[in-house]
């Protein structure tokens, strides 16, 4: 299935590619939860008529580890994984251009047209606020979805190389259960090119408490960001595949270059 290029989309990723895709990352590419995650994933349009003896057949495991990868992997039971596979709708965003020139150009074009759009339109005085919050918390981590967990990892990089150790984790397990766990001394950032990180996610409940964590949201659209975070960094964006993560990339380094700054001053 494809979109066309700026068609705005709901979500870059549905629950299944989060969930499956960070695992098959994350794990050795032997392991029975890999081979697993490649068994859902190759099936997922066909997902309707399987039950969790059939995936344990064919990945020649037993039911019991099925129900453990379900559940070890963020989703609620076996049947919650069921429903994400029965609801996947894997897309791509094609370029136009007849040769691999016109369409390298096309791509380019885009990106670079969609980072301008980020710097020019990113809140300034949402960003100061943000680097203030950097520099005065010692426990920082960030965190996003796929190719958004880029930018973390490009700001915890850039933060690195300025004496600012801030930590981050690919599998959403572990995000949710670290996000989950943090205290009120801990300032949390969230890439989330949509702002729909928090969507259908049981943190919710667990960041409602006097002592959460202080939680800023980078993102292309802040509408959707809950009442439980403090603060948003946001930009204009078309939520289109084809600019992201770049965007968030973007945005990403001009945190870093803001702290080097005020660092500096």
């Amino acid at each position: 299935m494809r979109h066309a290029p700026g068609e705005k989309l709901h979500l870059i990723y549905d629950k299944l590619q989060v969930y499956l895709l960070t695992e098959l990352m994350t794990q050795s590419s032997d392991s029975a939860y890999a081979e697993i995650a490649r068994y859902l994933l190759g099936h997922a349009s066909t997902s309707e008529a399987l039950s969790i003896k059939e995936i344990a057949r064919a990945c020649h495991v037993g039911t019991g580890t099925v129900s453990r990868f379900s559940k070890d992997v963020g989703f609620a039971s076996f049947a919650d994984l069921r429903k994400a596979c029965e609801n996947s709708h894997i897309s791509f965003d094609a370029v136009a251009g007849s040769t691999a020139s016109e369409r390298s150009e096309s791509l380019a074009r885009h990106v670079a047209l969609s980072v301008a759009q980020a710097a020019a339109s990113l809140d300034k005085a949402a960003l100061k606020h943000l680097v203030d919050d950097l520099r005065s918390f010692d426990k920082v981590s960030a965190y996003g979805p796929l190719k958004a967990q880029a930018a973390a990892v490009d700001l915890q990089v850039d933060l690195l190389r300025q004496g600012k150790l801030i930590y981050t984790c690919a599998t959403p397990a572990e995000q949710a259960q670290r996000i989950a766990s943090a205290k009120a001394d801990e300032l949390i950032l969230i890439f989330s090119y949509t702002g729909t990180y928090f969507e259908n996610s049981e943190l919710a409940d667990s960041l409602r408490r006097p002592d959460r964590p202080r939680i800023w949201m980078i993102c292309g659209d802040h509408e959707k960001v809950p009442a439980f975070v403090h603060g948003c960094l946001s930009f204009s964006s078309d939520h289109s595949q084809l600019s992201h993560p770049y965007q968030l990339e973007c945005v990403a380094g001009i945190i870093a270059q803001e702290y080097a700054a005020a660092v500096a001053h």
